[in-house]
């Protein structure tokens, strides 16, 4: 098949995988316009802020009391979805809290549209891969990518948090390594998945990004202060993690959970509780110590991307509460892995093209549809980014191999 053929099947399934989800959001349209989606929650806080009431944004009467101003009496939800990210990210919302609530949330889905074409245009300079297509083509082939479309479905902020990911790349590859610890804390709105990405770029002798994350945190902690107070800041933490424990209260489900902790515990014959925990914790930090230090193994020009693909992967498999949504930064390690392949010399390229062969169920959006709605096994999924790191490690390996 010629190159030219390829691109055409390509782009006939990103077709195909567009009006699938197209469909499925018109099928949702009533429930998205009455306030469903997981948007509501950043809505719900901005309103708060707006009201003069930060001081009380982790206060749960409150924020039903919001959020029901809006979205009326659900029958499927008794109680308000909880903003429970810290205090800083409310603020990206509060120009929006001045719409009403459809008009703000299809204002953020194109603004995350925006960000997906910006990120596009940032990467095209260093990923080959991304100038065979025009931006407006990867913003479609990122669309076709369940966890992207997942997060427009819901409104949520990880698009926002790969814009981030890919500038602290960027500022990586030019070992801008302060710049780069900006970027990164400016994302740490989900902080449990952006500490280990932080902390194993670290250890990887890319120590002075510690100090670009600590001197933004102070000021988001400062600003964050500001808005709820030191009363309210120390309430977030008791306030999300009950929430994340409690799926009656928000929380999500360990079957939904597409990481370790949804691997161990989203089965009928779970663990128990303080067992359970323990074997997670213990299983997680064997998995962020081993990658920790096989990455230290990297050498050569392209060693920013393996480390940061396998920094991305373990970051998702061992934030307690991954969603699916969440997967939106593998983007752009599918593309650093994807573009290594694009340059290896063609007498090797099937080889290197197998670094992605288990993340190839994860392009499939009816894989991620059969889990999510027949079976209610998208903790499964975790599975294959267990396969991936296993290959990147054997990758790893490989060159070590050659170097000697």
């Amino acid at each position: 098949m010629t190159t030219t053929r390829k691109w055409r099947l390509v782009r006939l399934c990103v077709a195909g995988v567009l009006c699938l989800h197209a469909l499925f959001v018109i099928s949702l349209g009533e429930r998205i316009a009455r306030g469903y989606p997981d948007f509501s929650v950043f809505y719900t806080a901005a309103r708060i802020l707006n009201q003069g009431l930060g001081h009380q944004l982790y206060v749960a009467d409150v924020q039903n009391r919001v959020q029901k101003e809006f979205t009326g009496n659900l029958p499927s939800r008794p109680a308000a979805l909880p903003y429970i990210h810290p205090p800083f990210e409310a603020l990206i919302f509060l120009p929006l809290s001045r719409l009403a609530y459809l008009p703000a949330f299809l204002t953020w889905d194109l603004l995350n549209i925006g960000i997906l074409f910006g990120a596009a245009l940032l990467l095209r300079p260093s990923i080959g891969l991304l100038r065979v297509m025009s931006p407006w083509e990867s913003v479609l082939v990122a669309a076709a990518f369940f966890p992207v479309f997942e997060c427009l479905l819901q409104g949520q902020d990880s698009i926002l948090q790969l814009l981030a990911c890919v500038l602290a790349w960027k500022a990586l590859r030019k070992e801008e390594d302060f710049l780069a610890g900006c970027w990164f804390a400016l994302g740490a709105f989900k902080f449990q998945l952006m500490l280990p990405i932080v902390l194993l770029v670290a250890i990887w002798r890319r120590s002075r990004i510690l100090l670009g994350f600590a001197a933004v945190s102070a000021v988001l902690a400062a600003i964050s202060i500001a808005l709820v107070g030191w009363q309210g800041l120390l309430r977030y933490p008791a306030f999300a993690l009950r929430v994340a424990d409690t799926p009656n209260l928000g929380g999500v489900p360990a079957d939904f959970l597409p990481n370790l902790h949804g691997l161990f515990m989203g089965w009928p014959l779970r663990l128990s509780g303080m067992i359970g925990t323990v074997v997670i914790l213990l299983s997680s930090a064997a998995l962020f110590l081993f990658f920790a230090m096989r990455g230290q193994r990297l050498a050569g020009p392209d060693k920013s991307g393996l480390q940061f693909s396998i920094a991305v992967a373990v970051s998702e498999l061992i934030g307690w509460q991954t969603n699916i949504h969440d997967y939106t930064l593998l983007v752009l390690p599918m593309l650093l892995i994807a573009d290594h392949g694009w340059h290896t010399p063609p007498r090797n390229a099937v080889g290197r093209w197998a670094l992605l062969y288990p993340l190839f169920p994860l392009l499939i959006s009816p894989v991620w549809f059969v889990l999510w709605l027949v079976t209610g096994n998208v903790n499964l999924i975790a599975v294959l980014l267990l396969w991936w790191l296993w290959k990147l490690s054997l990758e790893i390996s490989g060159r070590q191999e050659v170097r000697v």
